[in-house]
């Protein structure tokens, strides 16, 4: 039975910015680090809560897959939920955040957009009528009505 997305990975540009700006500005911490000899790669696994990114830093990059475009097959945008879009926007302003898309609502759901050092969207999420209700273990989740 799969229970849950465990991690996401992204292969980035200069390791040492982007855990910078993923630790110092958005608040994750350093879960642990690997390094893959035969591949040359170096492997920084970060914590949010309960969710994992992992970056991926590499020697020598060959290509790039990164696009806004909707009608193109590919990742998107990683969505960091959090209580307040507004104040999390003001924070990051003041960090030095440039927003492509200020906090907006669509329907019942208040969002926000920028990029990380690689271009990778990062959608701020603020759900306005959640509800919750009780998971397997105990905890509360949101149930979220989309049209």
């Amino acid at each position: 039975m799969l229970k849950r997305i465990d991690h996401t990975t992204i292969t980035v540009r200069n390791l040492k910015e982007s855990i910078a700006f993923y630790t110092d500005i958005l608040g994750f911490q350093v879960g642990h680090e690997m390094w893959i000899s035969e591949s040359r790669l170096r492997i920084v696994f970060l914590r949010l809560g309960d969710t994992i990114l992992e970056l991926f830093g590499v020697e020598e990059l060959k290509g790039e897959m990164l696009s806004d475009v909707n009608e193109v097959i590919g990742f998107k945008h990683i969505a960091l939920l959090t209580d307040s879009v507004d104040r999390e926007y003001l924070r990051l302003v003041d960090k030095g955040v440039t927003f492509r898309i200020p906090p907006t609502t669509v329907q019942s759901v208040r969002i926000a957009f920028f990029k990380d050092p690689d271009g990778i969207d990062i959608e701020l999420i603020e759900y306005e009528d959640e509800k919750g209700r009780d998971t397997e273990d105990g905890g509360k989740q949101s149930v979220r009505n989309f049209v």
